[in-house]
This record gives C-alpha cells, structure tokens and sequence, in this order.
C-alpha cells in the first residue's frame, strides 16, 4: 500500500502537492518520502518544487539519505530539478564546484526568480572558490545567452567589485548588441571599488552618447554613486555635465537622473552643498530591465 503522503504528491492539484511536502517533513516516517520529495523537485509548478526542496532540507538535519537524493537530482535530465536540488543542497552543506554546473545553467532559467536564486548563489559558492570569478567573467563577456550575461553581471557586481578584470568585464558588456545585457553592466558598473579611470570615462562616453535613454539615465546614477565613494575618480567636467543635464536634459528621468546623482554627491542641481545627500542603495537589489 503506497503511503498517504506520496498518493497526495502525486495530485492533480498542485495545493495539494505542495501540502503533501510540507506533511513529509512533520509525518514520523518522513524517510520513507525522501525519494518521493526527490522526485517532486522536478515539479512543474515552482511552489511545490521549492517547497519540495525546503523539506529536504528539514529532512536533511536528521536524514542523512537525503544527502545522496540530493547529488542524484543533480545528475537529473531535467534542468529544474536539478537547479532546486542545488539549491537544498547548499543550505546543507557548504556549496562547491558539484553545483556550478545547476547554478551557471540557471542563470538562463525561464523563471526571473530562479535567475536571481541561482546568481546569488554561485556569489556565495564564489567566496569559497575562487575559480567562480573567473567563469563569471567570462559569461559577461561572451555567455550563450543574454539573459546569462546580464545576470552574469550582477553576480559579478557582489563577488568581484575590487577585481580590475571585473571591471574590464562590465566595460566590455555596456557595449553588448542586448540593451538589458547594457543596462545591467552599468547597473554593476555603480558598484565597483576603486574603479579604475576607462570605467569613469565609459559612463561619461554612455551619459552623453548612448542612444538607450535608460542607458544614459544608469550612468548617471553610477557617476553619483562612485563619486560620493571617492570624488577624486570622477572625471574633469562630470559634475558640470550632470549639473547641465538636470537642467536641461531633453528627457525627464534623464533629469531627474542627474539631479539624483548631483544629490549623491552633496550638491543641489545648481551646484549648492546639501548637508543630507540620499543614502546608498543596498547590494544585490533587484533592478528593472
């Protein structure tokens, strides 16, 4: 007789699967359903994958079977379940090159939120190995995809801002043929630690002659952002250029971009000291196309 908890993963409901895993986790011969939860990563519908994968995980500090359910999902033909069981596995246990391969697939994943999870997670796998920069890199310059290189870009915002290759990198994709790929790189671009000249001079070059106005508009915030860091990086002339768009600007946000960025930096549109400037956006926040 099959148990009731897995005849209930096995619903054309997916309420009801997702109940079922979260009663695995409660249920005292939660053992017994360690195969099925291994299955159930693979569901198509992401609530009960991921909840799936959180009882694992529960079931994972008292199971030590689910350990090897969770390497076998890896191995998997199906590219989500193997992403959710990377993803179990790294709450488990450290995370380590046995995962790369789940996560960099993920980074091209349909799902925004798995593209998010994954690239947050290939940064924490890349402050235990260093080898994770370097791919990283890479995928911003030449990945398949450009959902993978922009995603590529912000994960190499958080693990690599001091890195000069990454910055390298990031100068290299605000010329990508994909205008989010842009977007994204100049996103990143506001977070690097001491950035070496040719960034501050390609966001000058992107502020006054990129032809996306929400390109213009970032560079803007990026100048603002990396000034109010260490006004000596800026360029000569990007405070009065910044100051002659939020005066001017044929376009609103482009505007109000510089007035932000001249806000940043201490200094109202026209060039008064301000005692209040606007505070630093926090790491790894998720950003428009």
């Amino acid at each position: 007789m099959s148990h009731p908890v897995i005849e209930r993963l096995r619903s054309a409901d997916p309420a009801e699967r997702r109940a079922a895993c979260l009663a695995a986790v409660e249920d005292p011969s939660g053992a017994l359903l360690i195969d099925a939860l291994g299955e159930a990563l693979g569901d198509p519908e992401r609530g009960v994958a991921r909840t799936a994968g959180e009882a694992l995980v529960a079931l994972g500090r008292r199971e030590r079977a689910v350990d090897e359910v969770l390497r076998r999902a890896l191995r998997s033909d199906d590219p989500s379940r193997r992403f959710e069981a990377a993803a179990a596995l790294a709450r488990l246990v450290p995370p380590g090159p046995m995962l790369l391969p789940a996560l960099l697939e993920a980074l091209g994943h349909r799902d925004g939120d798995v593209r998010w999870a994954a690239a947050r997670l290939l940064v924490d796998t890349g402050r235990l190995h260093t080898e994770v920069l370097g791919i990283l890199i890479g995928l911003v310059k030449a990945g398949d995809a450009p959902r993978v290189r922009r995603m590529a870009a912000f994960a190499l915002r958080e693990l690599g801002p001091d890195h000069p290759e990454s910055a390298r990198a990031l100068v290299t994709a605000t010329r990508d043929v994909d205008t989010s790929v842009r977007r994204a790189a100049l996103t990143a671009m506001a977070s690097l630690l001491d950035p070496p000249a040719f960034v501050l001079a390609r966001l000058l070059e992107v502020l006054d002659g990129d032809a996306d106005a929400a390109s213009r508009r970032i560079a803007t915030v990026a100048l603002g952002e990396l000034g109010a860091a260490d006004e000596s990086c800026l360029p000569a002339g990007a405070v009065d250029r910044l100051q002659a768009l939020s005066a001017s600007a044929p376009d609103d946000d482009l505007r109000r971009g510089a007035a932000r960025a001249l806000a940043r930096l201490g200094l109202a549109p026209e060039g008064i000291p301000m005692s209040n400037p606007k505070a630093p956006r926090p790491p790894f926040a998720r950003v428009p196309r």
